[in-house]
């Protein structure tokens, strides 16, 4: 199927779950960043065709994503599904470095995954 489709399907769950990460790299050196947060909530298409996040909590807590448009983005996107995992998108930017402080090393580059699943991967539950 293609991403806008799972993304129709994931929207019309009474929940999905919504995990991001951000990996820096120097030169070809990968950075591997322990901390991935999880947040349960819908997934919604705004008017003008960008998709949303919002948060469920039972304290009032409201936590939102705006993702952006998918049209456009060949390759950012990316959707599968399997009977384990069910569903799941992800969206992958590459973050441009800004210069290097004086006595560190200089940023060659960034990735920033934002994945949104129908489960919570197993190591979790």
């Amino acid at each position: 199927m293609a991403v806008e489709d799972d993304l129709r399907r994931l929207s019309q769950l009474d929940a999905v779950f919504l995990s991001f990460s951000y990996q820096p790299y120097y030169n070809q050196d990968q950075i591997i960043v322990p901390f991935r947060p999880w947040f349960k909530g819908r997934l919604q298409q705004a008017n003008d065709g960008s998709w949303v996040f919002r948060s469920i909590s039972q304290d009032g807590t409201v936590v939102g994503f705006e993702l952006g448009p998918t049209s456009g983005a060949p390759g950012r996107l990316t959707s599968s599904e399997s009977p384990g995992a069910g569903i799941e998108v992800r969206i992958a930017y590459n973050v441009v470095p800004p210069q290097a402080l004086p006595g560190m090393p200089q940023l060659a580059g960034a990735s920033l995954v934002i994945e949104i699943a129908q489960e919570l991967p197993q190591h979790l539950t």
